[in-house]
């Protein structure tokens, strides 16, 4: 259970603390080459944060309004920031395990000390906590929340296989990198389930071994780096970073990204602020997002998906006569997916019959009826849900290397 990206919209800044915060910021500027016209400026920064995972931010000084014809335009208004960044890795380095939560709490520690990063050495340490203003009133315009959850790699191979038979309502399945993983975009939620061990090789592995060195190096400080210490940081480097590897690898990972349009919906036409997300809120939009695609968890009943289990379940619900019935559905259901029985019922017996085994607690995920019969590593009772045993709860240690404080961090690669 974790927060991991955010972005937040703040309330309207004084013109002096917008040109202090653009000068750390890079201008991008689109000329016409043949008249020197500035056609558009586009100023955008980034940070350094924990273990060089960025924090993106941008001054703003126009904003979108409805005309009184019904249309949306850019108009000129006061200055304000827009900042983005993972919650996850900003006070962990990874987002492998250590779970953040508490939305408000985190939120208020963030702002603070991207304050604390942004200001200089003129600031004195009241200016830098006011740089930014107050916390709680910022607005939520992105929220992920995260699962992970402990499957072996054999494991994760076979849930993939199974859920190629989902089909999400009313959005589409996009192409994912890597075979243990699937992505769901839409307009209110984006919904994305991968292996962690490919995702974290790709992107994080490298940076994280390049910030372990840094590090290490700081923490050593004035040294002579001789070639044995050399070889003594390198090996420290190599097992911290191959251990978060063999973590990850057994790691499957759901998220939900919880859109701006569906924040603006829940809220009656307005975003919500800071002050006004808690991670109940979360939790219940990842759990519903969830169920959706799985069609399973919300039952009182254990969820049962096996041949034997499934006929069992379906006649001490239903009965004998309408159990035979549901249970030639749920076969052809499991084994050759819903976009193939949806050809072969009509609308109305399709989600009646779907609804019913939902009803009575039966899967038709991961089940014992395959096209080609296979011995199984995925546990039987595994769903992605925050309920599920095999939830990873674990916090990060206080006396941990990510357990950093971010901005210690920082001044520590801004002096190297």
């Amino acid at each position: 259970m974790a927060i991991d990206t955010v972005k937040l919209r703040s309330p309207s800044i004084d013109e002096g603390t917008a040109s202090f915060l653009e000068r750390q910021c890079i201008l991008k500027q689109g000329v016409e080459l043949s008249s020197g016209e500035i056609l558009y400026e586009i100023t955008t920064g980034s940070l350094e944060g924990s273990w060089d995972s960025r924090i993106a931010f941008k001054v703003h000084r126009e904003d979108w309004v409805t005309d009184c014809n019904g249309k949306l335009q850019q108009v000129p208004c006061k200055p304000f920031v827009v900042v983005e960044a993972s919650y996850h890795k900003f006070f962990h380095g990874q987002n492998i395990y250590g779970n953040p939560t508490g939305f408000q709490e985190l939120s208020r520690l963030f702002i603070n000390l991207v304050g604390e990063m942004l200001a200089d050495d003129s600031y004195s340490a009241i200016e830098k906590a006011n740089l930014l203003p107050d916390p709680a009133k910022w607005e939520v315009r992105r929220v992920d929340w995260a699962e992970m959850f402990r499957l072996s790699p054999e494991a994760q191979k076979e849930f993939f296989r199974a859920l190629k038979n989902c089909k999400f309502p009313r959005r589409a399945l996009k192409e994912a990198k890597y075979d243990t993983a699937v992505h769901f975009p839409g307009k209110f939620t984006t919904l994305r389930i991968y292996g962690k061990g490919a995702e974290f090789k790709e992107h994080d592995f490298g940076r994280l071994r390049h910030s372990l060195v840094a590090y290490a190096m700081r923490q050593n400080g004035d040294i002579d780096y001789d070639q044995e210490f050399g070889q003594r940081v390198y090996g420290w480097v190599e097992k911290k970073s191959n251990a978060l590897q063999r973590l990850a690898n057994n790691r499957l990972r759901a998220e939900v990204q919880i859109n701006a349009d569906k924040l603006h919906h829940d809220f009656d036409g307005r975003y919500p602020l800071v002050s006004e997300i808690d991670d109940d809120y979360l939790i219940n939009i990842f759990n519903d997002q969830m169920f959706k695609l799985l069609r399973e968890g919300r039952s009182a009943m254990e969820t049962v998906r096996t041949c034997n289990q499934v006929w069992a379940r379906l006649d001490a619900v239903y009965g004998d006569k309408t159990a035979k019935s549901l249970h030639s559905f749920w076969v052809t259901l499991a084994g050759q997916g819903e976009e193939v029985v949806r050809e072969r019922f009509s609308k109305s017996q399709f989600y009646a019959n779907r609804k019913k085994l939902v009803d009575a607690g039966v899967s038709w995920l991961s089940s014992d009826v395959f096209i080609v019969p296979q011995e199984t590593a995925l546990p039987l009772d595994f769903k992605p849900l925050s309920a599920d045993p095999r939830r990873c709860v674990g916090k990060v240690s206080a006396n941990s290397i990510f357990n950093f404080c971010p901005v210690e961090q920082y001044g520590l690669r801004k002096a190297a």
